[in-house]
């Protein structure tokens, strides 16, 4: 049953006991290996514990906007057909929790926040895809929105959707007794456009003005769900061949490098080309700064691979999924809010 009569108390009574938990899992060595570095064919229970003998039969891949994820979900859906096995994309709404759902297997990516933040403007937010698709509107400077003013956390604006800020159940049973308070992945927001601290916003799922959870806090509940993933891509290290290769390796599917078109991707492309955008160092040093947290998660996250070195991340062990549970005519990308293509 929908409840929007949740208070913003008990959501951060249960948001507390969520970072709680969170720290001792990192004290007692849980959830200390960034997946980036570490990826692994282990499952995550919602006792909080690691499962090594889970068959995966499905990939849920969250799609974090303007960050090579229409690239990403392309090559995925290549592993899913190629083995046989479902798989489902995510984006906008909050990321869902590992463990949520048994047999499946965690993937999303990761780019450098002010870079994401300036491509996502200027793919979207210097003119919109609906007035780019429009063949009879000529983007100009005159008509184009200002890089100045993309510093919200909704791109131009404050993300403030009431009505898209609810969850689906209530708090179950005494929050105290469970591991992980049900920061339930059903908990809908629909965060599309996103100039600031998004990763912070799509993977914490709390950015909802009337809860009241603070920006730390939010950042404390993504930094926990993404330790729970089983690989995170780094877009921009997979320009090092080697990188590539690892991932490859690691699928046992070529192809991670074929380009994806989201679209209006070409629309915003030539727009752009036609009226070059000047990036002033102060405005992008105001990005930097409001993107401090998000920017905190992605060193927290990537700064392991750094030196160049991937032997941790191991080959593609097929003895770990389900194979051939899916036939390649029957593998379609799942999106809750597109739906089936």
């Amino acid at each position: 049953m929908i409840n929007k009569s949740i208070s913003a108390d008990q959501i951060n009574q249960a948001v507390n006991l969520r970072i709680q938990h969170f720290h001792e899992q990192q004290r007692a060595n849980l959830l200390t290996s960034s997946p980036a570095c570490y990826p692994h064919f282990n499952h995550y229970q919602p006792n909080g514990q690691w499962n090594s003998t889970t068959k995966f039969k499905r990939i849920v891949f969250y799609h974090a906007r303007k960050a090579g994820g229409t690239s990403t979900a392309s090559y995925l859906k290549k592993v899913a057909e190629t083995h046989g096995i479902d798989i489902e994309l995510q984006e906008w709404r909050a990321a869902e929790e590992p463990g949520t759902n048994k047999d499946t297997f965690y993937v999303t990516h990761l780019r450098e926040p002010v870079d994401r933040s300036i491509s996502h403007f200027k793919y979207e937010g210097r003119w919109s895809c609906r007035a780019l698709m429009d063949k009879a509107f000529v983007p100009t400077k005159d008509n184009a929105f200002k890089l100045e003013t993309w510093n919200q956390t909704a791109g131009h604006s404050h993300y403030n959707r009431e009505d898209e800020c609810f969850g689906t159940t209530t708090l179950k049973g005494p929050i105290n007794r469970n591991p992980d308070p049900p920061l339930d992945d059903k908990w809908r927001v629909h965060l599309s456009e996103c100039a600031v601290n998004c990763y912070t916003q799509w993977f914490g799922g709390l950015n909802c003005a009337r809860w009241q959870v603070p920006f730390e806090q939010q950042y404390e509940v993504a930094l926990s769900k993404l330790y729970k993933y089983n690989l995170i891509i780094v877009i921009e290290k997979l320009h090092d061949p080697k990188y590539a290769q690892a991932i490859e390796n690691f699928f046992g599917v070529e192809g991670i490098l074929k380009r994806g078109v989201p679209p209006c991707e070409k629309q915003s492309h030539k727009a752009n080309g036609d009226n070059p955008l000047v990036v002033h160092n102060e405005t992008r040093a105001k990005l930097t700064e409001l993107n401090r947290l998000d920017l905190k998660l992605y060193n927290e996250i990537s700064d392991c691979l750094a030196d160049g070195s991937y032997e941790k991340i191991p080959k593609w062990d097929g003895s770990r999924f389900l194979l051939n549970h899916s036939s390649p005519s029957q593998v379609r990308i799942y999106n809750p809010w597109w739906g089936v293509f």
